[in-house]
Formats: structure tokens, C-alpha cells, sequence
């Protein structure tokens, strides 16, 4: 009886220390994951801001969120979410053009114009998330113009907005086509490389 005690106490912190071990593993799996996308977002990030704050003297702010939003470890996932980003953004400016021009701007202009919006992108992207983007950007576009009271503010913001989005959204997948070479090692030596080409 206490050689079985004993076998099972050891046994149980074999287990416990596999356990600790597994998570640990997991754990630093996650956080090279991590690593790498944060390098990818940093150098996108760097290559955003230098292009639109320092050479074309425009925010950055919305290229910014672009290049997070496309940014993938995964080369294929990155340039559909360029894809999505980019459809969703000229639906949301094409809608807020067109209520603004149509309808003027009002409060429920621009409320009914992110409600269309969310239809269009509805009929025309399976996953839900993607649905969010055109509201976001007819609102962002019609704000102006409703503040202002001045529809010239909404096409010059579509504008703007669009120049944006389509230049984070582009270094973000160039970033993550130029990258994805840097970890196909890990394929060689047996383990499963997390990007793809």
C-alpha cells in the first residue's frame, strides 16, 4: 500500500510538472506569435506614419488603423483583409457622398446613410466584422459635412479618407508578403510554419 501511495504521488507530480511544462510551452508559443505580429505592425506603423505625416503632410491616424486592421501573419489572410478594408472603405464613401449630395446633412441623414451602408456590406461580405467598416466610414465622412454644414467637407474628407486607408492597408500586406520568408525555417527543421505565401 505505501509503494502504491508513493508510485501515485509521483505520478501526480510527473503529471502536475507535464502540465506546467505544456502551459509554459503554449505560453511562449503565443508570445513569439505576438512578437511577430508586433514587429510587423511596428514596421507597417514606421513606414505609415513616414509616408503620410512626412511626406504627403496628412494624418496618419486612419493609415494607422488600416495597416493594424490588414496586418496578418498570414500572407492570403492579410490581402483579404486588404480586400475587405478597401471595399468596405469606397462603399462608406460612395454611400456618403451620395446621401450627403441626395439628402443634404442632417443628423438622420447620415444615420440612415451608415444603416444602407451596413446593407451593401451586408450583401457583399460574409463575415460580419467586415460589416462595421463601411457604417465607420460613411459616418466619418458625413460628419464633416453635417458639422460644417457644408458638403464640399464630405467629398474632400472621402478623399482623404480613402488615400489613407488604401496606403496602410498596402503596407500591411506588402509588409506581411516581405516578412512571411522569415519564418519559412521553422518549416525545414519539422514545425509548421504560422505563414504562407
Amino acid at each position: 500500500m505505501p509503494l502504491m501511495k508513493s508510485l501515485s504521488a509521483s505520478l501526480a507530480r510527473v503529471r502536475a510538472a507535464h502540465g506546467r511544462g505544456y502551459k509554459l510551452v503554449v505560453l511562449m508559443q503565443r508570445r513569439l506569435i505576438g512578437l511577430r505580429y508586433a514587429a510587423r505592425v511596428l514596421i507597417s506603423g514606421v513606414i505609415v506614419w513616414l509616408i503620410l505625416d512626412q511626406v504627403m503632410h496628412m494624418d496618419p491616424l486612419w493609415g494607422l488603423i488600416s495597416a493594424v486592421v490588414v496586418t496578418d501573419l498570414k500572407v492570403r489572410s492579410a490581402m483579404n483583409n486588404f480586400v475587405s478594408r478597401m471595399l468596405n472603405t469606397l462603399i462608406g464613401c460612395g454611400i456618403a457622398v451620395g446621401f450627403l449630395k441626395l439628402f443634404g446633412a442632417s443628423a438622420w441623414v447620415v444615420l440612415l446613410a451608415m444603416a444602407f451602408a451596413i446593407i451593401v456590406s451586408a450583401d457583399l461580405f460574409r463575415e460580419q466584422v467586415s460589416w462595421r467598416v463601411a457604417p465607420i466610414t460613411a459616418a466619418i465622412v458625413m460628419t464633416p459635412a453635417y458639422m460644417l454644414h457644408n458638403t464640399q467637407a464630405a467629398q474632400a474628407a472621402a478623399l482623404r479618407r480613402t488615400a489613407e486607408v488604401v496606403i496602410g492597408a498596402a503596407v500591411a500586406v506588402a509588409i506581411s508578403y516581405a516578412t512571411a520568408g522569415l519564418f519559412r525555417s521553422r518549416e525545414a527543421a519539422g514545425q509548421p510554419a504560422d505563414d504562407e505565401v
